[in-house]
């Protein structure tokens, strides 16, 4: 059963990267009526100087979301992968698409991984612990 919050304790590359760095923060919730949404992040990034985004330089707001993954919409749970059809996300050729995520489920542990590509970048396997 994938329905619930999940918080994210790890992600690394099929490499052995840590493009989030040692500390990722993130949340993925399964609702049961088929939508989901998941954010994801470095767990290390500054605050802004100033103190409303609006305000922020450019450079400011880039560096923060440099790292930064969100999307949502529905999705399918399969037993062994979960389909994630988006409908909104932060990395616009992503909306439309569909997301194969092979998926293990150990107690309360779940393990995503993207289906691997040839001659694409490495693999992202991101570990996820239920909240509730």
């Amino acid at each position: 059963m994938i329905i619930g919050t999940w918080r994210l304790d790890d992600y690394y590359l099929e490499n052995g990267e840590r493009p989030l760095g040692d500390t990722p923060l993130g949340r993925l919730l399964y609702g049961p009526d088929g939508y989901m949404a998941v954010q994801y992040m470095p767990g290390n990034r500054p605050p802004l100087a100033a103190s409303n985004w609006r305000w922020a330089s450019d450079a400011e707001r880039l560096d923060a979301v440099r790292g930064y993954g969100a999307y949502s919409g529905r999705y399918e749970w399969l037993g062994d992968r979960i389909v994630h059809h988006v409908e909104a996300a932060i990395y616009p050729n992503w909306i439309g698409a569909t997301l194969v995520r092979l998926a293990v489920v150990t107690g309360s542990r779940l393990v995503l991984r993207a289906e691997h590509t040839p001659g694409q970048p490495p693999t992202p396997v991101l570990v996820w612990e239920r909240l509730c």
